[in-house]
């Protein structure tokens, strides 16, 4: 074998199978057969305005709102590398159905859905989605146009200039600047009126930079370095470019300083674009700066796996707790941009070494879903746990770049390509699950149950 080729030994439900972690055709293939187990569960499993049910009529939580954001941004993701558009119909009939008749995720900004849970940093995650479809289909694709209705096909430009311009109207002058987490200034709960989340500037930044790569609107260029600017003068990303979670407008010299992976991943990808587009050494220097300081707070030393979350070490976050899922697109994106060659090489072995890991629970479909009790939070009913698969495939997007699968970012994709991506073995049973082997004595048991 050759050296510096990588396999990883993944136990599966049939047999052992082997992934070459290195392998631009191995992990495309993988990625494909991922993003089954990923749609299977959800049609049981939504509200009627595409997502998710986000709580049980029993108040179990399932999956949160903004996570289907970022489910989506998965299946655009796929495409945008792949060329692969064998779900965009059935995506996009969603997304329509998310955003209605007002070409935003705010329903036109009712003030019910701003107070009820519809955060700066929930509506940035959906933007973040069709900023991805706007890059792989261009700035006049619309959202599912084998579905047209009047006011109900926007583009998916519009869409994301109009949550960015949402989400920037909530920046303001207490502490220097910055965009509060919450769209309510009188709600009741006082995390909500006076706090400036990091989640929230890091990821209007990378939408910012998106919007200025794809438009060429220097307006953009000015707000993320505005963003950026204000992020290290509030002391929000230390000198040592930790990044705290956010700061109450009451105590401006006081940052909460709650460590998240996730903050890492948006600013890394708001950086990547700005390096690439600019050329501007400070935006490369600052990038790597971020990048190392991912790999001292957030990986493992022990196994080199992106597995580290400070503020969850007590077991009070959900499993998988979802942080990671922004930081793996924010690692392959820095990858594309940094002419570093010892940090590439870094994100090589910390993205591989976390796949060897997860791929462990995953078995020859590439279904990777753990059966929980049924009393778990953050499942369906009776304990299906979908999340993992966000897992499993933010990996394997993330390695698919790495290894060579370029992105569409000037809008040449064909909304109406099929799948040109080689088959991967997927076999569908009646009820629409797939059909499981037994697993092998020592590994966790995925006997599959859908709800109905």
């Amino acid at each position: 074998m050759k050296s510096g080729i990588v396999l990883a030994l993944v136990a599966t439900a049939a047999a052992q199978q082997s992934i070459d972690l290195a392998s631009k055709d191995a992990v495309l293939k993988a990625a494909k057969a991922a993003t089954w187990p990923l749609r299977m569960f959800y049609d049981a499993n939504k509200q009627s305005r595409g997502a998710w049910i986000e709580q049980f009529d029993d108040g179990k939580w399932n999956v949160q709102w903004h996570e289907s954001g970022e489910y989506w941004g998965m299946f655009y993701r796929y495409m945008q590398y792949s060329g692969d558009n064998a779900y965009l119909d059935w995506v996009d009939t969603e997304m329509q159905l998310s955003v209605g008749g007002n070409t935003d995720f705010l329903d036109g900004m009712n003030p019910i859905l701003e107070i009820s849970g519809r955060w700066n940093d929930d509506i940035g995650w959906w933007g973040l989605s069709t900023m991805t479809a706007a890059e792989t289909f261009g700035m006049k694709a619309v959202v599912a146009p084998k579905n047209l209705s009047p006011g109900y096909n926007p583009t998916y430009f519009e869409l994301t200039k109009n949550t960015f311009d949402e989400i920037y109207m909530q920046w303001e002058a207490q502490c220097g600047g910055g965009i509060f987490w919450s769209r309510s200034r009188t709600s009741g709960t006082e995390n909500q009126r006076y706090y400036k989340s990091t989640i929230t500037n890091v990821e209007e930044m990378e939408l910012g930079a998106r919007l200025f790569a794809l438009t060429g609107d220097a307006s953009y260029k000015t707000k993320v370095d505005q963003i950026y600017a204000w992020l290290k003068s509030s002391g929000l990303i230390t000198s040592d470019y930790t990044i705290y979670d956010g700061v109450d407008v009451r105590t401006c010299a006081a940052p909460n300083k709650e460590v998240y992976s996730y903050h890492s991943g948006p600013l890394l990808s708001a950086l990547a674009t700005m390096y690439r587009i600019t050329k501007d050494a400070t935006y490369l220097a600052e990038g790597n700066n971020v990048y190392n300081a991912v790999v001292k707070n957030f990986v493992s030393p022990t196994d080199n796996t992106l597995s580290v979350e400070p503020m969850c070490t007590t077991g009070s976050c959900k499993s998988p707790h979802g942080y990671a899922w922004p930081v793996l697109t924010g690692m392959a994106d820095w990858y594309t941009a940094t002419t570093d060659d010892t940090v590439r090489s870094s994100i090589e072995k910390v993205l591989r070494a976390t796949a060897t890991k997860n791929f462990q629970g995953c078995d020859s479909n590439w279904y990777c879903i753990r059966n929980l009790p049924a009393a778990t939070a953050f499942t369906l009913k009776n304990g299906t746990n979908p999340r993992d698969q966000f897992d499993t495939v933010s990996i394997l997007n993330a390695l698919a770049v790495v290894n060579g699968n370029a992105l569409q970012r000037g809008g040449g994709g064909n909304q109406n390509a099929g799948s040109g991506v080689p088959a991967a073995t997927v076999t569908p049973s009646k009820g629409g699950a797939m059909s499981w082997a037994s697993i092998p004595v020592g590994l966790v048991s995925f006997a599959l149950a859908m709800v109905l």
